[in-house]
């Protein structure tokens, strides 16, 4: 006889706290939450999270903003694994809600400095660390060299270029065609100009030590407001766009979310 209870596949850890209420009073300081076990803490970041994207979907801002006020009282950028996902995963989710007010969003990060040298670490650290970005690399050289076997003239548009690994590593495999590597063009696109000319002087060395013919193409600007005449596409080239984790970005910005008055009551 089989034992009568939940479902294995449909029931949920959360249904282990239904004492738990989503939305408290504003201003609680909610005294019981550094109560929870690390993973009662977890599953309740998780509940946190998932009910606070949907409201901002939704532009209910009112009821994102008491969801942020909780997730802030148990997430943090020192804790244990979930902590530390709930901390970015909040960020995230406070700038898509500013996107509402473009002018509060850009007065918040007009004085914002980002460290690029940082930055060009932490990717270089993630190149390393992450096999799937390796992979997507690998495949996306192997479909260019396929596609542009014999050709003469060959021009890259990079929609991100930051990663002068990937771009190494066609360059040896074109050193070694029988008939010789094609004059190569490079287009890459940043946001950051210091990213673009430590890849300008990265790659324009490895060409020079294998004898390739190569121009780089500096585009500093976001994606979204790329101008189609400065990737400078000329007659008789071969053409390849690579895209590796940047079309979602161009997704976004088609999907603002909803402008809503904050004393319009909450949905």
């Amino acid at each position: 006889m089989i034992p009568e209870g939940p479902s294995p596949v449909t029931s949920s850890p959360l249904q282990f706290f239904p004492w738990m209420s989503p939305s408290p009073g504003i201003g609680s300081p909610f005294p019981w939450l550094w109560e929870l076990k690390p993973e009662e803490r977890g599953l309740w970041l998780i509940r946190l999270l998932v009910a606070c994207a949907n409201h901002v979907a939704a532009g209910s801002l009112e009821n994102a903003n008491i969801g942020l006020e909780q997730i802030s009282q148990l997430a943090s950028p020192d804790g244990d694994t979930m902590q530390r996902i709930a901390a970015y995963f909040t960020e995230a989710l406070a700038n898509r809600m500013l996107k509402a007010w473009p002018g509060l969003q850009k007065a918040l990060n007009s004085t914002k400095i980002s460290s690029v040298p940082d930055e060009i670490l932490v990717q270089k650290l993630f190149f390393e660390l992450c096999p799937f970005l390796k992979l997507a690399y690998i495949i996306t050289n192997q479909a260019i060299v396929e596609a542009m076997e014999g050709e003469k003239m060959v021009h890259i548009i990079d929609l991100n270029s930051c990663e002068p690994a990937q771009w190494i590593n066609l360059f040896q495999t074109f050193s070694a065609r029988p008939e010789g590597p094609p004059h190569l063009r490079i287009t890459g696109i940043h946001e950051q100009k210091e990213v673009l000319e430590q890849m300008a002087l990265r790659l324009t060395e490895e060409a020079e030590k294998l004898d390739i013919p190569f121009q780089f193409n500096p585009i500093v600007c976001k994606l979204e407001n790329l101008d189609l005449e400065s990737l400078r596409v000329k007659t008789g080239e071969a053409l390849a766009v690579s895209s590796v984790l940047q079309l979602h970005s161009l997704l976004a910005t088609d999907d603002e979310v909803p402008r809503r008055n904050f004393n319009s009551p909450p949905v």
